[in-house]
């Protein structure tokens, strides 16, 4: 009866699904997410074929730049309108940059206090490495009727920090 049982239990472990350890460490930074961009599984740090997997409906736009390519996805969600994704312009692009447009201004600063508290950094939110468990680090700010997600990869604007306000 114990072999049956160690038999079973040694099938269930190998044919369960497991998480790497790049997904579990995503997990860090996507706790600062909202719901909703927590569902697409997207994060700071993802390769484009990664993303062009995961974000099927977003949009490569054709603005000409020599350090970014720029993605948009509209939505009918009852809060958000848009996302608009940035990546290096690398041999193999990161994702550096999420903005989740809302519909309604007023409540931009209070989901993004929510979602991070009080902001760390003048008006902003910085979320050092050790924190999101990344060789970057993250931060977060409110414009208008936008939350925006950076991160200091390497060859992004932010490369070399986030300028304080």
């Amino acid at each position: 009866m114990l072999l049956k049982w160690s038999l079973l239990f040694l099938c269930l472990f190998i044919t369960a699904p497991s998480v790497t350890l790049d997904e579990f460490s995503k997990g860090k930074q996507q706790q600062h997410f909202p719901k909703e961009l927590k569902k697409k599984q997207l994060y700071l740090g993802m390769t484009l074929k990664k993303f062009e997997k995961k974000a099927p409906k977003a949009t490569r736009l054709d603005k000409e730049s020599e350090f970014k390519i720029e993605y948009m996805e509209a939505v009918s969600d009852s809060s958000i309108t848009s996302y608009s994704y940035l990546f290096t312009k690398d041999k193999e692009p990161l994702l550096y940059a999420i903005t989740v447009a809302y519909k309604d201004m007023s409540t931009v600063r209070s989901l993004a206090e929510s979602l991070m508290g009080k902001p760390n950094n003048n008006e902003e939110w910085r979320m050092e490495p050790s924190i999101i468990k990344e060789d970057f680090t993250m931060g977060a700010w409110t414009f208008g009727h936008k939350l925006v997600y950076g991160a200091t990869i390497i060859n992004s604007e932010w490369e070399k920090g986030f300028q304080s306000n």
